[in-house]
């Protein structure tokens, strides 16, 4: 698995070169900032024998994740509703609170997708994705006798 270094702070240049270019109140790049804002943090592990993956995701249930495997590919995926909606003696607020996050990462060839699992605990989904045994080839070397 390659995995590539995604800087940190990549994020806080490239808001304030798009400010700088188009009005605060466009629609289309408050969407763009919100949505790379709203990703989760991510930590991926290799051992001899699985991946892990770590997905920071505190506030969430079980109930709000589905995780996917399909064509080499797996997909992350959580949305959360919350609606509060509070009545006093003159008045009355409702409020709705939505996110969703989506993440997707290409599989390796030596995953084996229908042992994949997952838990969540204290914030954290971690999900287990096996690798195949893989035959490891020894190399013949010849050796010269002088």
């Amino acid at each position: 698995m390659k995995l590539i270094n995604w800087p940190g702070n990549m994020l806080n240049p490239m808001n304030q070169w798009v400010d700088r270019f188009f009005p605060e109140d466009d629609s289309f790049f408050k969407e763009f900032r919100s949505t790379w804002a709203n990703q989760p943090a991510v930590n991926v592990k290799e051992t001899d024998d699985a991946y892990m993956i770590e997905v920071a995701a505190p506030g969430l249930d079980r109930k709000d994740f589905q995780i996917t495997c399909e064509d080499g590919m797996l997909m992350i995926s959580a949305e959360q509703r919350k609606e509060e909606e509070k009545k006093e003696t003159d008045y009355m607020r409702r409020e709705f609170n939505y996110s969703r996050f989506e993440r997707r990462f290409n599989l390796p060839d030596d995953v084996m997708p229908d042992k994949v699992d997952a838990r969540y605990e204290n914030g954290v989904l971690m999900i287990n994705m096996p690798r195949k045994a893989m035959k490891i080839k020894k190399e013949t070397r010849m050796i010269e006798v002088e």
